[in-house]
């Protein structure tokens, strides 16, 4: 497994980056989520978390070429219009030790959650500690916001983005130039801006 080419950042219309100091890479760790919609009419939402190490690694149990992974990690969340998981598959395809193979099994226990703010707490709490794994867990967060974006055509007035992030905040010009008509999100007690599935579905 060849390390990817890694495309150059596009050059800013307004920031300009400052070149690093001095360094060489150590870690890549790179994590890759999609969205699919499937022939069924269903929506496939599948993450991918990948370490590579540029020099040789010692592991426990084997030794870790070059940039090959030392994790290589995958979860494949099933979802309908609603944000509902109706199903979830989950695999470890590289680990450091043996018994982290294992680990996948829990995260059936998914199915049946909707995808909405207070799923990354849900998550934390049912694969907190030795039931599940750190890198699997780490890896349904961003595949909650990749199904909101996923869907975002295909939602109405409850997933309105409107309010929840500061490009899109109610009296911005985004907002009045492009989305003056489009419904905003309703607030929740304590002031939360509720989107459907918000930008952190903390």
């Amino acid at each position: 497994m060849t390390r990817p080419e890694i495309p150059p950042l596009p050059e800013s219309r307004s920031v300009d980056v400052p070149a690093p100091a001095g360094r060489r890479s150590v870690h890549l760790r790179r994590i890759i989520c999609e969205g699919f919609l499937r022939d069924d009419g269903l929506y496939d939402i599948e993450g991918t978390l990948i370490d590579t190490k540029p020099d040789d690694a010692q592991l426990p149990h084997r030794i870790a070429p070059a940039n090959q992974p030392i994790h290589r990690m995958m979860v494949r969340l099933t979802i309908d219009t609603g944000m509902v998981i109706r199903d979830a598959q989950a695999f470890s395809l590289d680990a450091p030790y043996p018994d982290c193979y294992a680990a996948p099994a829990p995260y059936r226990e998914v199915i049946g959650l909707r995808i909405g703010p207070g799923f990354t707490q849900t998550i934390k709490r049912l694969f907190r500690g030795e039931r599940g794994c750190a890198h699997l867990t780490e890896l349904l967060p961003p595949m909650a916001t990749t199904a909101y974006q996923t869907l975002w055509e295909k939602k109405g007035d409850e997933t309105s983005p409107i309010g929840t992030c500061h490009g899109l905040r109610v009296d911005g010009e985004v907002v009045r130039l492009y989305f003056s008509s489009a419904p905003r999100a309703r607030p929740l007690a304590g002031g939360e801006a509720k989107a459907g599935l918000p930008a952190d579905p903390d």
